[in-house]
């Protein structure tokens, strides 16, 4: 996986298949391993879930997407034999990263018009009490993001279990294990 700093840590697993025929041997591999109340699959799009019993507010989703391997992939370094690629994304339910983006957008934007507001105000020979939204929302800013930190650690059983299903179903399809 990338960088700890990520809201939605990431993986991309070369494989020697076709983009189609990696799909449905994939959805064949989840199929016969996994119940089918626990993934959802169309076009070139997979999801994983958590059971609905062990689901939390911080419960992860694996999401799976294969792709061509096109001229950015192809320049990317992919190991011999790469014929398409899959992208793997783990992330909060949609409702609970949608409520969290918006969050984090309204508190930016409030702190950025108190910023502008602040500076005219300083500007004007006035008292910049505006700037008061740059420093209460900054330090909002930085606990949403280590909320999500703290969320990402609680359910890190969770995105191991998820990765654990999906690797044994692409172990055979991967370009770099010859």
């Amino acid at each position: 996986m990338d960088s700890p700093a990520r809201l939605r840590p990431t993986f991309t697993v070369p494989l020697k298949l076709e983009r189609g025929e990696a799909i449905e041997r994939i959805r064949e591999g989840l199929a016969a391993s996994v119940p089918a109340n626990r993934w959802l699959g169309k076009g070139r799009w997979a999801e994983l879930h958590v059971p609905g019993d062990e689901q939390r507010i911080w419960s992860p989703h694996l999401s799976v997407r294969l792709d061509d391997l096109d001229a950015h992939h192809r320049s990317a370094g992919q190991p011999e034999g790469t014929r398409s690629v899959l992208f793997a994304r783990f992330a909060p339910r949609p409702e609970v990263w949608t409520g969290f983006i918006f969050l984090y957008a309204v508190v930016a934007f409030l702190a950025l018009l108190g910023g502008i507001f602040g500076y005219v105000q300083w500007a004007s020979g006035e008292s910049p009490w505006g700037l008061w939204a740059v420093w209460l929302g900054v330090p909002l800013l930085v606990a949403l993001h280590l909320g999500s930190r703290v969320g990402q650690q609680w359910s890190q059983d969770q995105m191991v279990e998820l990765k654990s299903i999906l690797d044994p179903v692409i172990e055979p399809l991967r370009a770099d294990r010859g």
